[in-house]
């Protein structure tokens, strides 16, 4: 990942929920709630690993693809 990236200091605990076919993590309200999304919004993830080799999930929440190949993907 690039050095540029910087923690905003909100952090949280997600839990899988699984239902039929498909597995869901929640994000925090605060982070919902101040980033103006609402339930619908689309948002776009993507698996990375860090500079130490650990597995990510990249998460964009303007609604926007990842335009940039700036991150490490398996």
């Amino acid at each position: 990942m690039k050095k540029d990236n910087k923690f905003l200091g909100i952090g949280w605990k997600s839990k899988i929920i699984l239902k039929r076919a498909t597995a869901y993590i929640s994000i925090n309200k605060l982070v919902v709630n101040g980033c103006g999304l609402e339930k619908g919004h689309e948002l776009h993830s993507y698996l990375a690993e860090d500079g130490k080799g650990r597995q990510i999930i990249i998460t964009y929440l303007d609604g926007k693809r990842q335009m940039q190949t700036n991150l490490k993907f398996r």
